[in-house]
């Protein structure tokens, strides 16, 4: 039975790790569920016999890498965070998972699969490791850009700038994306692939519930239940009316905390 540490302090990414956690390992026994460095580093240094921690990177009072700074670690790490994917093959490359936010189950299930061949495998330094990730973090933080707060749309006679914050939705169809705003006009995006424009926006305020559609939060005014593995979204004081898929209502319920 394997002893898993949460340190995450937001309350639906805890629920989806206990639930995917619950569906790979039954058996698993969770340690704690800690939301501040502080308190990650009080049980880390009374606790040495955890088996495996999932980490978010930001917590309420800091970074977590002040923990790894100040505690020598004897377990693996699996991150699971907002930040964007720029770390994914320094995780890979040293046998230590990284799920970006939204992740599914198959990336979840993949995480836990390396974590248990790493387990078979011969020690690691993890202080070291992380070391090394801290410094590529700082120094990949310096130079990429934050999500964007607006997009540049090239009409017939002119580019102007549309506002994130202004998105209810993004809508692919027919190779194109249009995005839809809070007045109901829909923009023509330079980008043609829903996957490219959720690189580029923050994944705690849009969720993709489909696979054409990806909502802004700020804009569901309410949920209904459509049918027993979907739901409807009511968007933008109920002028428009979307659906999830089934494959990703859960995942939707748990983004927005329901």
């Amino acid at each position: 039975m394997y002893k898993i540490l949460l340190i995450e302090d937001e309350a639906p990414a805890r629920k989806k790790l206990k639930r995917y956690l619950a569906q790979v390992c039954p058996n698993c026994s969770i340690l704690a569920e800690l939301e501040t460095v502080e308190d990650a580093i009080l049980f880390l240094e009374q606790h040495k016999d955890v088996d495996l921690v999932f980490s978010d990177i930001e917590l309420r009072d800091g970074n977590v890498f002040e923990v790894y700074d100040k505690v020598t670690l004897h377990c693996p790490i699996i991150f699971a965070t907002a930040y964007n994917a720029f770390l994914m093959d320094a995780f890979d490359a040293n046998g230590i998972a990284y799920l970006l936010k939204p992740y599914s189950l198959e990336q979840f299930t993949k995480a836990w699969n390396k974590f248990l061949r790493l387990r078979e495998t011969t020690a690691v330094d993890y202080n070291q490791l992380m070391g090394t990730i801290n410094q590529l973090l700082e120094n990949k933080t310096s130079t990429t850009k934050p999500y964007k707060d607006q997009f540049a749309i090239k009409s017939s006679q002119e580019i102007y700038f549309l506002k994130v914050d202004a998105i209810v939705y993004f809508k692919a169809e027919n190779g194109v994306v249009f995005a839809f705003d809070n007045k109901n006009k829909r923009h023509l995006m330079p980008q043609t692939a829903l996957k490219e424009i959720e690189t580029l926006i923050d994944p705690n305020l849009f969720f993709r519930i489909n696979r054409s559609e990806c909502v802004q939060r700020t804009y569901i005014n309410k949920v209904k239940r459509y049918d027993k593995n979907t739901v409807a979204l009511y968007l933008n004081g109920d002028s428009v009316t979307l659906k999830t898929s089934q494959n990703r209502t859960s995942d939707f319920n748990l983004w927005l905390d329901i």
